[in-house]
């Protein structure tokens, strides 16, 4: 799950440096806190420099186009594959299905990556059997879903590496 990180984590610092640079605002606008006005501003300056040199290293073997096709495929993959909630038709509420949660909180870990010439996709697996039911019966959908993103890679069936399903496809 590690590698699920190395795609996602530019974006992470990202968000919190621009968070921590609108907290600097906020201290210097209202005055507040004054002593740590200067340590709030290096800090967010500090992770947002971090985060642009996170993004040139791991661009800079896939390319810049292919980590942001990479970010949205995964996205469209995850929602693809999410189970929507049931509604109760008594109370018009969702209802609470804990087989359901696990199966869509296992998406987090799902992810593309685009590189040059090959492609990686990783499905992780629920520990749930119910759940893992359920992906189960999506695995041959991934497959053609995946490759409705692009006509550039050709898509290769599914083998099992620990708590994943991993398709690989070749550049055409």
């Amino acid at each position: 799950m590690v590698n699920n990180m190395k795609l996602f984590f530019p974006i992470y610092e990202s968000l919190a440096s621009v968070i921590i640079i609108c907290l600097d605002w906020l201290i210097h606008r209202f005055n507040l806190f004054i002593q740590y006005q200067t340590i709030v501003l290096i800090i967010g300056v500090g992770l947002l420099i971090l985060a642009a040199i996170s993004v040139y290293l791991l661009s800079r073997k896939r390319g810049f186009g292919n980590y942001c096709k990479s970010l949205n495929d995964s996205c469209r993959l995850r929602s693809f594959l999410r189970q929507q909630n049931t509604i109760n038709d008594f109370t018009s509420k969702a209802k609470v299905n804990l087989d359901q949660r696990i199966y869509n909180s296992a998406l987090w870990y799902t992810y593309i990556d685009y590189a040059e010439d090959s492609m990686e996709v990783r499905v992780c697996i629920p520990n749930n059997f119910k759940a893992k039911k359920v992906l189960d019966s999506n695995l041959d959908n991934i497959a053609q879903e995946v490759s409705s993103y692009t006509d550039k890679y050709i898509c290769s069936g599914h083998t099992r590496k620990g708590s994943f399903y991993i398709y690989k496809g070749e550049k055409k």
